[in-house]
Formats: structure tokens, C-alpha cells, sequence
């Protein structure tokens, strides 16, 4: 049993407490929320059900994908992940509505934008970079950038914007925020994961080769 199991999970729970913050942030800021979501909630608008539905069936499909095409990036987080992600989103969604100043005039407003992003992209990159686990279906950009040569951070952008001119189509209501989102979540996660395995992760013995494909330095990663 690996003996940093217990550190290395309590990291995950912390990136994905941060990563969360930042969806209840975006959801209550009013300037756009991230392109996925957008889209998800449009579909749910079109067939007349909540937008927890289409996450679930989504989640569960691409669960299933991820350990047929990309074992290598899943594992226990990939279950944890579906299974708390909701818990946390209320729960800062519940503290965050104690405060409504804080997306009501325009200077906090842009603040708690900047927030956001910074707390996707950190709290995705810090959960990520435990290596327990991740969402299926980005087990499966890391593991197409682990083959071709296309950075993980232009595959995510790309998903990105798949997923907004979807929505665009459906009509999906966006904003300013989910622009940001599309064109540099993945940036922002990538630039993160690749300092942190170099720094903080390797003084604490948590670093992983795996890690450097956040940026994808044209070659394999070596195996564990």
C-alpha cells in the first residue's frame, strides 16, 4: 500500500473543494459560466429535465469510455469525483448566498471572476496531479496527448469550444466568463500541474512524471 496514500488524498479532496468554489463562483457571478455547463444546461432546457441529469448520464458514459481507452488516468477519483462534486458546489453555493454584495456591484463582480478562474484552474490542476484519478473524459485528452503531438492544453481548448458552439446552437445563454473558459481553462491547469510537479509535489515526494503531460513534452510519459 502506498504510505502517501492518505496525504495524497487529502490533497485531492482540497483541489477538488478549491475546484469547485470556483464552478458555485461562476454560477452566481452572472458573466458565464464554463462552456460545458452551458451546454448541459441547455440540453436539460430542450428535453425538459434538470441539468443534474444530463452530468450524470454524461459522467457515466464517459466512466465507462475512460476505463476501456484510457486505464491509465483513472482510478478511484474517477468515482469520488462524481460522487462529491455536488456536495461541494452547495455547499459554497449555500455560504456564497450569505454574501450576495459580492455579485451584485460590477468591481467585485469582476474580482470574483478572476477568482473563479483561478480557483478551476488551481483546484483542477492540484486534484489532477494526485494522480488518483480522474474525470473519464479527461483520462481520455491526457491520454491522446500522451499519442499525438498536440499539447493537452489546445486538445482542452478544443473541447472547449466544441462544447460552446454546441451550445450556441441550442441556444445556450453564456457570457464573457465562459469565453475565458474555452479559450484558457486548459492553460491555466496545465500551468499549474507542470510548476507544481516540479516544486512543492517533488519536496514532498508526490511528483509523477504522468504530471508533465498537462504539457506534453512530445514524448511518453514513463510508466509507474
Amino acid at each position: 500500500m502506498d504510505e502517501k496514500l492518505p496525504l495524497k488524498a487529502g490533497i485531492y479532496f482540497f483541489g477538488m473543494a478549491i475546484n469547485c468554489c470556483g464552478t458555485a463562483i461562476f454560477t452566481l457571478n452572472g458573466l458565464g459560466s464554463d462552456a460545458m455547463n452551458t451546454l448541459f444546461t441547455a440540453i436539460a432546457a430542450k428535453l425538459d429535465i434538470l441539468p443534474g441529469n444530463v452530468y450524470t448520464v454524461f459522467n457515466a458514459t464517459m466512466l465507462l469510455v475512460g476505463f476501456l481507452f484510457a486505464r491509465r488516468y483513472m482510478g478511484v477519483g474517477s468515482f469520488l469525483m462524481i460522487l462529491v462534486q455536488g456536495v461541494f458546489i452547495d455547499g459554497w453555493m449555500r455560504l456564497f448566498m450569505q454574501v450576495p454584495w459580492l455579485f451584485e456591484e460590477w468591481g467585485w463582480k469582476i474580482v470574483m471572476a478572476a477568482m473563479g478562474y483561478l480557483c478551476r484552474s488551481f483546484g483542477g490542476a492540484l486534484s489532477n496531479a494526485m494522480c488518483l484519478g480522474i474525470a473519464g473524459f479527461e483520462a481520455c485528452l491526457f491520454t491522446l496527448a500522451d499519442r499525438i503531438r498536440i499539447e493537452y492544453k489546445y486538445l482542452k481548448m478544443f473541447s472547449e469550444i466544441f462544447y460552446f458552439v454546441a451550445a450556441l446552437f441550442l441556444n445556450g445563454v453564456y457570457g464573457v466568463m465562459t469565453i475565458v473558459e474555452v479559450l484558457f481553462y486548459g492553460h491555466g491547469i496545465s500551468f499549474f500541474m507542470v510548476r507544481m510537479n516540479r516544486t512543492v509535489l517533488k519536496k514532498w515526494g508526490l511528483d509523477d512524471e504522468r504530471n508533465n503531460l498537462a504539457r506534453n513534452r512530445r514524448t511518453k510519459a514513463a510508466k509507474p
